[in-house]
C-alpha cells in the first residue's frame, strides 16, 4: 500500500532534481533521447537507487539524531545534508546540496518527520 505512494514520490523528487540541473546550466540534465550530456537509464537507475537508499539511511539518521524539538532541525538537517553530499560524491554521483535538499524534505515528508511549517523553516535556514 505505501509503495505506489513511495515510486510516486521518487518520481517527482527525480523531476525536482532534473529542473534543478537544467535550471542550473549544468549539461548533467535528464533526457531519454540520447542527447549528449544527458543522463542514460544506467545513471537513472543509480540516481534512483541512491535517492531510494538513502531514504531508510535517512529514517535512521533522524530517529537517532532528532529529539522532536523544531530548534534542533536545521542543525540535523545541515549535517545529515553533509553526509548525503559525501556518500553521493563516494559514489561519484553529481548530486549538490541544491539537488539533495528536495530529496531529503521528501524523505522527511514520507517519515512524518517534523510538522510541514517546521520542516519548511528549517529548509529555509540550511545553507
Amino acid at each position: 500500500m505505501l509503495a505506489p505512494f513511495l515510486a510516486v514520490d521518487l518520481f517527482i523528487t527525480i523531476i525536482v532534481i532534473a529542473v534543478v540541473l537544467k535550471l542550473r546550466g549544468s549539461g548533467f540534465a535528464f533526457g531519454f533521447v540520447g542527447k549528449t550530456g544527458t543522463v542514460n537509464m544506467e545513471q537513472l537507475r543509480a540516481l534512483t537507487t541512491f535517492a531510494r537508499e538513502q531514504h531508510a539511511r535517512i529514517g535512521e539518521y533522524m530517529r537517532a539524531n532528532y529529539s522532536g524539538m523544531p530548534e534542533q532541525l536545521p542543525s540535523v538537517i545541515t549535517a545529515l545534508l553533509d553526509e548525503l553530499e559525501r556518500t553521493a560524491k563516494e559514489q561519484n554521483l553529481p548530486l549538490d546540496r541544491a539537488m539533495l535538499k528536495p530529496m531529503l524534505a521528501s524523505s522527511l515528508r514520507m517519515h512524518g518527520i517534523g510538522k510541514p511549517r517546521e520542516r519548511d523553516e528549517a529548509f529555509l535556514r540550511v545553507a
